[in-house]
């Protein structure tokens, strides 16, 4: 397997300098307070950072979103994701678009450490920022759709929180988005199965203490929150979001599945495109529904 690991990074490079040519074409969204690079860890790392958006002249607090990049778990910062957070708080909402580590330097048990250690900041810092603590909400993308499936349920359950030593915070998500999650790394898939070593730091992957997070099915509960879903015509994972709308149904869990299955533009909407294309038709009106659905569940 670890002949992968090269692979793997020759893909993400690839990725990253196709986000660098796409942000430098796009346009920062206007109208909003961005504070950037906060430490939510003060030790000069860069994937101990977030950023937190917010509507100028805002004169009262505003429900949360906490916004959860991917990255196949190997790649990324917050700042593939600046514009699409920026574009939820014009939305009426304070965002704080979270970094974590990547993977070969920790397993999905760091990265989850991080999520939680940026949840813990965020909570003991809300009053530096107009947040309405009463009203948050998760949001994440791809392995960002992961960790945001990981980070409801986890925070909903304490013994399960306490079984994998992640810190504790006062925080109750009122729902959650999940746009082109992968939720199910353990079904025949070798795209999918080929990241379990590095998530888990052993080619034994049922050894590993963390192999049932490797399907979101073996957590889920009926404490979960109401979920958004999406996906769309051109998403490579586009079954998995079938599966979660599938596993919250069957938990009694509300849940709305939106499957933007038309072309855009004579072209198939591509894995995150409302992530990726933020200001294109399509995405405006999931930024739009996404929004929507939150504020229905304040």
């Amino acid at each position: 397997m670890d002949i992968l690991k090269p692979l793997m990074k020759m893909i993400w490079a690839q990725t990253e300098k196709l986000d660098n040519k796409r942000i430098a074409s796009q346009t920062m969204p206007t109208g909003l307070v961005n504070i950037l690079d906060i430490p939510y860890i003060n030790d000069g790392n860069k994937y101990h950072l977030l950023d937190i958006h917010y509507p100028e002249n805002t004169n009262e607090p505003l429900p949360l979103i906490i916004d959860i990049h991917g990255g196949g778990w190997w790649y990324g910062t917050k700042d593939i994701n600046r514009f699409y957070s920026m574009e939820l708080a014009k939305r009426g909402f304070v965002v704080a678009n979270i970094s974590y580590r990547l993977v070969d330097d920790v397993t999905i048990i760091g990265q989850l450490s991080d999520i939680f250690d940026a949840l813990k900041w965020l909570d003991d810092n809300s009053e530096r920022y107009p947040i309405d603590r009463d009203n948050v909400f998760v949001t994440g993308d791809s392995a960002g759709g992961q960790f945001c499936c990981l980070t409801a349920q986890i925070n909903a359950d304490d013994d399960l929180r306490s079984r994998l030593k992640l810190k504790s915070n006062s925080f109750n998500f009122k729902s959650a988005g999940a746009t082109s999650p992968v939720i199910d790394l353990i079904s025949p898939n070798p795209m999918m199965n080929a990241n379990l070593t590095s998530l888990l730091g052993t080619n034994w992957h049922k050894k590993s203490p963390y192999y049932f997070l490797m399907d979101f099915e073996n957590i889920a509960t009926s404490v979960l929150p109401p979920f958004y879903i999406v996906t769309s015509s051109g998403d490579f994972v586009r079954k998995q979001s079938y599966k979660l709308s599938e596993i919250l149904n069957n938990l009694g869990v509300e849940n709305q599945l939106c499957d933007y299955s038309e072309n855009y533009d004579g072209k198939k909407l591509p894995h995150v495109f409302s992530v990726l294309f933020p200001d294109i038709p399509p995405a405006k009106k999931n930024i739009d529904d996404l929004t929507s659905f939150f504020k229905q569940h304040m």
